[in-house]
């Protein structure tokens, strides 16, 4: 898994919770990493899953909710590293219809030894999509917090929930026009 995702968490705690606390959550959990971690590198998952367990039992939180939080705030600097690809779309439907083809495509030619989550969405009826992540991962409320960060971004309300999951795979649907799905939002979690 590539730093990036390991920075946004950093990002998130030190944010809403202090330094101090970012401390101890990586003091106290079992890593494979000793070093710092840096955005273009790559470290196992396994360091991030042992991150977010420990983070959610010391937040009082689910790793649900832990990792949907820490997605909403991450997706503006995910974002915002690829300006020139973001500026291809005009609203969120657009972006989420070429997640894979324009931006997973792209990190992977940056970066040879970078391997996304695999995002496959397609239009269900105007308004409506399908979104089928495939990842040896499994990180579902990581995607729910990116798509709640998705909404933030593009400044528009739609709804989404995972309507079907498999092992480490899952199928999400969105629909656009209705009010934000009513899941936890990050402040939700920094206050706990």
């Amino acid at each position: 898994m590539k730093g990036v995702i390991f920075n946004v968490f950093e990002d998130f705690v030190v944010k809403n919770f202090g330094e101090d606390v970012l401390e101890d959550i990586v003091e106290a959990s079992t890593l494979d990493t000793a070093e710092p971690f840096v955005g273009p590198g790559t470290y196992p998952a396994t360091d991030l899953v042992a991150l977010v367990v420990t983070a959610a039992d010391k937040l009082g939180v689910t790793v649900d909710q832990a990792l949907r939080a820490c997605g909403r705030h991450g997706f503006p600097a995910l974002a915002s590293s690829v300006p020139t690809l973001m500026a291809q779309f005009d609203d969120a439907e657009s972006f989420l219809l070429g997640l894979e083809s324009v931006i997973h495509t792209e990190v992977r030619k940056l970066d040879a030894d970078a391997s996304p989550a695999r995002f496959r969405v397609e239009q269900v009826v105007p308004g409506e999509l399908l979104m089928h992540y495939e990842s040896p991962f499994g990180l579902f409320g990581l995607v729910h917090g990116l798509l709640d960060g998705v909404g933030d971004w593009f400044s528009v309300d739609f709804t989404h929930e995972m309507v079907a999951a498999d092992g480490t795979n899952a199928t999400f649907r969105i629909r656009f026009g209705e009010a934000v799905d009513g899941g936890e939002p990050v402040g939700a979690v920094a206050d706990a």
